[in-house]
């Protein structure tokens, strides 16, 4: 398992304004609310229907076109959403929320190169409310698009102001083996399932299965067992069965 994307809350929409009436403006963000509430509740043919009516009411409304790319994202439509935070990002170029968003979306579509620049520029946003994620999110962009240098870099820098932010450490561990050190990245995995244990499943893999590289039986066994425990009739359980054959288990 590769990707580990740390995606930002949505939250309430606001609008620009301009001549619409403050009446379609506060109905847009109801309506934005509301298919937040639906993306959220894993139901994204209606986050669109009603992100659509927000972004018809008030056109200016960054968060409805931000929060309807997601939507669409969800849905299964990349092109639609890759428009969708084109637009978000014409009305308000800077806003860290997008960017950081449209960064996920890009890496998550085989685009890291092009999600590079888009986190680059979301760092710029110094009111963005968790530059950690967006260091998150940025290493794993870099490691995606061939530079583990800077994939580490960044990583490290996300763990050191949140230490408790778990996909950078499961990026910190990736980017560290990508680099060939194994010992670090083996760090790094142990950080991950000791401070997310429920939720480092792809942490316990890669520990597991570069310990069985090395010859480490018992505790490829252990990080390994633990994935066929956890994740049974998946392919990271499949993988670990695999891991395990390098050591016999």
């Amino acid at each position: 398992m590769r990707r580990l994307l740390f995606l930002p809350a949505l939250v309430a929409a606001t609008s620009l304004g301009g001549c619409i009436s403050e009446a379609r403006i506060a109905k847009a963000g109801t309506r934005v609310d509301l298919g937040i509430a639906y993306l959220n509740e894993k139901r994204p043919e209606a986050a669109v229907a009603t992100l659509r009516e927000a972004v018809k009411l008030d056109p200016r409304n960054w968060r409805a076109r931000a929060a309807l790319a997601m939507a669409y994202a969800a849905k299964g439509e990349p092109e639609l959403a890759d428009e969708s935070f084109q637009k978000a990002l014409r009305i308000n170029p800077g806003e860290g929320e997008i960017l950081v968003n449209y960064g996920a979306f890009l890496v998550a579509h085989a685009r890291a190169a092009d999600a590079v620049p888009v986190l680059e520029k979301a760092r710029e946003d110094l009111d963005y409310r968790n530059p950690a994620m967006v260091l998150s999110n940025l290493s794993l962009a870099y490691l995606e698009s061939g530079n583990p240098e800077q994939a580490v870099v960044h990583a490290r820098e996300a763990v050191k102001r949140v230490p408790g932010l778990c996909p950078a450490w499961y990026h910190l561990g990736l980017a560290e083996e990508a680099r060939g050190q194994v010992d670090a990245a083996l760090a790094a995995y142990d950080t991950l399932t000791q401070t997310c244990p429920d939720e480092a499943i792809g942490g316990w893999l890669r520990a597991g299965c570069l310990m069985a590289h090395r010859g480490d039986s018992i505790g490829a066994d252990i990080a390994l067992s633990h994935v066929v425990g956890h994740a049974a009739g998946t392919p990271l359980a499949d993988e670990a069965r695999a891991c395990l054959a390098q050591v016999g288990g």
